[in-house]
């Protein structure tokens, strides 16, 4: 996850690269049952969690459309480049001044995956074979989701759109050069000693690093304590927390099952943990005798669980992603979301990773922008390939009428019942 859009440029169209010139052969292949899938991906640089067989699989499962796994194949069987797509139905109406088509996806539903390839011989060879495809079919659209600039130029006929950034800091990495492509299987666990106290991984200004470590203290003091995967019943429990979140911030949750399919396939191989804040109680689901009035109703608020908060996240790589969040709503005065990320970030740190991505925002929620930027992440560029390009009226983005009825719908939204914000969530990315 290097921020340098230069150096990804020179890896991919630079002239003198090897293997440039062997004959490559682009195939179909089962990600689940060819080990060279997988042998790739751990051993590439670039890969992340979202090319994992174990995403894949999720994203089928979620609304039964089959994942085409594209491989560029080099004469000793080994794979030169991949490129994982799955189709959408795309929406019968226009969103603003977009109009969201049938699509073939890298990937539908996920920030980032796009081709992952060893040089710009197979990563041309694997985006060619993608057009092809959508070439055979009327009314679909290409759309490649990439943190590679550039690719336009490689291959005539994609057009590049900028899109939001993602939030990602670098973790501390002392012992090893960070030009090495470092992958899963060399990443070794960092020695450290007490990573409450660690002086290393630091948190922007000296202002900003003091606010992070005061909230992360004061959840602690108020009671909130954290646990991982105790049980995956605790699953369903998290999930109303995170519909809460897509609530409050107006945007479509995702379906129960996909979370379900994502637990089922990653967690047993060490890649996702759900981590979980809850706050202290008796054993009868009653708020200690010593906390104050206010608290006592905020603790009342939540489940029997004492559950307040948690994430969902994934590892894979070199890249830590903070994916999945729920908090309760009146609970965010305890900082239990700064606690959880503030151990989700030592625990990556410690396990050896070298990127913290903590996810894109967009633009209307800078109160989110605010919270990311604090931890010391900084925002990198990232890119939307289309073909063919799609066309667009030439009105303005945000229109008197339209931007009133935008805040209209949002008033509502956060005032449905948690399981119509799930319905029509599921409604919604069955054509996304």
């Amino acid at each position: 996850m290097d921020g340098s859009g230069e150096a990804l440029k020179c890896r991919y169209q630079c002239a003198s690269e090897r293997n440039s010139e062997e004959a490559l052969n682009v195939i179909e292949v089962n990600f689940r049952n060819d080990r060279r899938w997988m042998d790739f991906i751990i051993s590439h640089p670039d890969a992340l969690i979202y090319h994992h067989p174990g995403w894949l699989s999720a994203l089928e499962s979620e609304y039964g459309r089959k994942c085409t796994a594209l491989a560029c194949e080099a004469p000793d069987g080994a794979f030169r480049a991949i490129l994982p797509l799955l189709p959408t139905r795309g929406l019968p109406f226009r969103i603003g001044r977009h109009v969201i088509s049938r699509r073939l996806s890298s990937l539908p539903r996920t920030p980032l995956a796009g081709p992952v390839a060893d040089n710009a011989h197979a990563m041309k060879a694997i985006l060619e074979r993608a057009i092809m495809l959508v070439q055979a079919e009327p009314n679909v659209q290409l759309e490649i989701k990439s943190t590679l600039p550039g690719l336009d130029q490689l291959v005539p006929g994609l057009t590049c759109a900028h899109w939001r950034g993602t939030y990602t800091r670098a973790l501390p990495n002392t012992e090893t050069n960070k030009a090495q492509n470092l992958n899963q299987k060399t990443r070794q666990p960092r020695p450290c000693s007490n990573c409450d106290d660690c002086r290393q991984l630091r948190f922007g200004s000296a202002r900003a690093n003091h606010q992070v470590r005061w909230a992360a203290k004061k959840a602690l003091k108020e009671g909130v304590s954290l646990c991982a995967d105790k049980q995956a019943k605790e699953l369903r429990n998290w999930y109303r927390l995170y519909l809460e979140v897509m609530r409050r911030n107006v945007v479509p949750p995702r379906p129960f099952r996909f979370f379900q399919a994502l637990y089922s396939e990653l967690s047993p191989l060490g890649h996702l943990a759900l981590v979980l804040a809850e706050l202290d109680h008796h054993p009868d689901g009653s708020a200690p005798s010593s906390v104050d009035s206010q608290k006592r109703d905020t603790h009342d608020a939540v489940n029997r669980s004492g559950l307040i908060s948690g994430s969902i996240l994934l590892q894979f790589g070199q890249t830590a992603i903070w994916a999945f969040t729920g908090s309760n709503d009146l609970c965010l005065r305890l900082h239990a979301n700064d606690l959880t990320l503030w151990n989700c970030m030592h625990d990556s740190c410690m396990h050896g990773f070298n990127w913290f991505d903590l996810g894109e925002v967009a633009e209307n929620h800078p109160e989110l922008i605010q919270f990311k930027a604090k931890w010391g992440a900084v925002l990198q560029p990232t890119y939307r390939y289309y073909y063919p390009i799609s066309s667009s009226p030439s009105a303005p983005d945000v229109q008197p009428a339209a931007a009133m009825m935008t805040r209209i719908a949002a008033f509502a939204w956060q005032r449905l019942p948690l399981s119509m914000v799930e319905l029509f969530g599921d409604w919604a990315y069955r054509f996304l």
